[in-house]
């Protein structure tokens, strides 16, 4: 539509200069230059303002004002009896078409008309042309309206037909997107971006409640297309446009666009219109009980600019969109209650395992502390800390295909014994990786009795092949096995441990995790773990 606008511009010079070479003998006077400059000044002015209001969809009609403005001057020229045979009024015709084009609105083209015939069929009777000149401008302007309608008809019917495919491809390219990435995070983002682009909008966030709470609401991203803007860091159920929507469970849009809202959710720019649609998701029907759609948080599209509003479409899109959010939150978390239940599960299963033997009972939990002691110490963040829990908590999960013979004896193992014995790594990690584990968790299970020097099992992994958190494991699960008492010994005086562990860093054990494991000895939080391993007369550090 823009561009018909212009379009329209460079069209009404080019009748202004055919007019002026028409009328050149005519119009000398000072007052027909006057005119002429007055008409030349208000394109001008039109194309300035165009130009000035590209950005914006819904601008100001500058382009129906000047075509209003040429068909009542081009008829009234009718008046003028120097100019009765010139006919300009045809030059009025083209407005109507191009009115078409550019607003796609039959009534404005019906106005447009309707004025020019009013004016023109007063023109010819006020000179007394006669019934036959009359018919003839109305039949000419009447004609000209009809086909400007139709184009507008067709026009309109292309646009909305347009805009539906448009709509269509940004849905399915969203839900192409919430399909094949894991990273719910950038996809929502992705999705709302598309949301503000294609309602025009100028700012948006997706607000989450946490799962089965009732609040408040947390900003999961948010997007503005002039970059930062002070979006709702958190917001209460009730509270501001988005807590309100979130309590009744109901879409809301204000299209106030004269007004400037400044209390939309704390949004500190002036905002003129909105949308907010609540992340609706249908929970499982229980015995007897019909299912109940579920609040997970709000979807909310502001527009700043003045003179713009959203209409149904755009609340049509911005529901489905956030049925695709809400359909892949739901799924996110059930997976993730899921992954959180298997991880327990295995845990427990493992806690189990070492009941077996009572030699080893506790052993993966101590070093599963161990192991997050050192990591705390050596700056891990909350995610690593994490993959150290759930990978040294399953880190001997494999026991559980090592026969009860082997696993319990109270001698020294065969090698044969032994080689069954080094397979279990391998056992638990065939065990969890179905279970989409993270690769850090699965490298703990596999590789925990890997080395520096790269003599370990079962995959002879050397140097930099082993992340710290696997060094971590490799120093926590050789200190607590020499730790705790064996069927085969009794617990190791810490001399004799230090003494292992040093002898073995840099080759075995990595020299920086073994330094750190001895600066953790005499804390509280390591007594307490051991004490019921530690007696008394090794509980001194030499």
């Amino acid at each position: 539509m823009r561009s018909w606008e212009s379009l329209g511009i460079w069209m009404r010079w080019a009748l202004l200069g055919a007019s002026a070479i028409m009328l050149a003998e005519k119009f000398q006077t000072t007052a027909g230059i006057a005119a002429f400059g007055l008409l030349a000044a208000s394109n001008v002015f039109g194309m300035s303002v165009l130009r000035a209001r590209q950005d914006s969809s819904r601008g100001m009609p500058i382009g129906t004002l000047l075509r209003f403005g040429d068909g009542v001057f081009l008829t009234a020229l009718s008046f003028v009896p120097e100019l009765r045979n010139e006919n300009l009024w045809l030059l009025g015709v083209p407005g109507l078409v191009f009115e078409a084009l550019a607003t796609r609105r039959m009534a404005n083209v019906a106005g447009l008309a309707g004025v020019m015939m009013l004016v023109q069929g007063s023109a010819d009777i006020a000179l007394h042309r006669g019934a036959s000149a009359l018919g003839l401008s109305i039949g000419i302007i009447a004609s000209g309206a009809v086909t400007a309608a139709l184009l507008a008809y067709f026009k309109a019917r292309e646009d909305l037909l347009i805009a539906r495919d448009r709509r269509l491809a940004t849905v399915l390219d969203c839900g192409g997107a919430f399909a094949a990435s894991r990273d719910l995070t950038a996809t929502m983002l992705h999705t709302l971006k598309a949301a503000v682009t294609e309602t025009g909008g100028t700012c948006g966030y997706v607000m989450l409640l946490e799962d089965e709470s009732e609040g408040p609401l947390t900003t999961e991203v948010a997007y503005s297309e002039a970059g930062e803007f002070e979006f709702p860091k958190t917001l209460d159920i009730g509270f501001g446009l988005s807590g309100y929507v979130a309590k009744m469970g109901q879409p809301i849009t204000v299209s106030d666009q004269a007004a400037e809202h400044r209390g939309f959710d704390g949004v500190t720019a002036g905002v003129h219109s909105a949308i907010s649609v609540p992340l609706l998701t249908r929970t499982g029907a229980a015995a007897g009980k019909a299912g109940e759609d579920q609040i997970l948080g709000v979807f909310t599209i502001l527009n700043t600019r003045p003179r713009t509003g959203f209409d149904s479409d755009d609340v049509d899109l911005c529901r489905t969109l956030a049925s695709l959010i809400a359909v892949a939150v739901a799924n996110a978390r059930m997976e993730e209650r899921q992954h959180f239940t298997f991880v327990r599960t295995l845990e427990s299963l493992a806690t189990a395992l070492e009941a077996r033997d009572e030699y080893t009972q506790g052993h993966s939990q101590r070093v599963c502390e161990v192991s997050l002691m050192l990591g705390e110490k050596l700056g891990f963040g909350l995610d690593a800390l994490e993959e150290l829990r759930v990978g040294t908590v399953l880190h001997d999960i494999g026991k559980i295909g090592v026969p009860d013979a082997i696993l319990n004896k109270r001698g020294k193992l065969t090698d044969e014994e032994f080689e069954v014995m080094k397979s279990h790594p391998v056992i638990g990690y065939e065990i969890c990786r179905p279970l989409l584990l993270s690769e850090g968790v699965l490298m703990i299970i596999r590789n925990h009795h890997e080395k520096l020097d790269g003599t370990g099992y079962p995959d002879g992994l050397k140097g930099g092949e082993l992340p710290l958190s696997l060094r971590i494991v490799c120093v926590a699960d050789a200190f607590d096995a020499m730790s705790s008492s064996r069927p085969y010994r009794d617990v190791m005086s810490q001399d004799a441990v230090l003494s292992e562990l040093s002898r073995g860093a840099g080759v075995q054990f990595d020299p920086v995790v073994v330094e750190c494991l001895k600066g953790l000895l005499q804390t509280d939080r390591m007594r307490e773990l051991y004490r019921g391993h530690w007696t008394e007369s090794v509980q001194q550090v030499a």
